[in-house]
């Protein structure tokens, strides 16, 4: 009888073992493609913000047009003396508003042409010194990762 027992024990056992690779198994390719998913939606986040400005510490107001907003810093600004020939598709600020902060939320523009969105950046060194900035917008995995390889980029400019 304790035979018997010892060998049911012993098939039920190797059935679980059987059963537990297996789903190791499963679970590890969910996992593969949890991940190429995860890569591929994060690629299609940053193609879908290649159009975008980030500007920070432009002055809000209840009712403003934060397009005119945009152009108006791109004329008298940055010098662009064609800013307002540049579209933009759209362009809002981000996050809700803080009752009692002082500091602008950031606003997002999308614009209609790349070039215009390049030469923008490229006139926005111009800004050094006035607390206005811009930058490009990329999903926020691709900025956690920046920051946490911004250390070795100075090491890097240092040697």
């Amino acid at each position: 009888y304790a035979y018997a027992e010892v060998e049911t024990l012993k098939k039920e056992n190797a059935e679980l073992k059987k059963s537990d690779s297996d789903t190791k198994e499963r679970l590890a390719k969910v996992e593969e493609q949890n991940s190429a998913l995860n890569s591929r939606v994060i690629d299609l986040q940053a193609r879908s913000m290649r159009d975008n400005l980030m500007f920070y510490n432009l002055p809000e107001r209840e009712d403003e047009n934060t397009n005119n907003l945009i152009h108006n810093l791109l004329q008298e600004q940055l010098g662009i003396s064609d800013a307002k020939t540049i579209k933009i598709d759209r362009s809002h600020r981000i996050g809700r508003r803080t009752p009692g902060s002082r500091r602008p939320r950031a606003i997002v523009a999308k614009f209609n042409f790349y070039p215009d969105k390049e030469r923008i950046l490229a006139n926005a060194r111009r800004l050094k010194g006035t607390g206005i900035a811009i930058s490009e917008q990329f999903p926020e995995e691709i900025v956690k990762l920046r920051k946490r390889l911004l250390p070795e980029m100075k090491k890097a400019r240092e040697d």
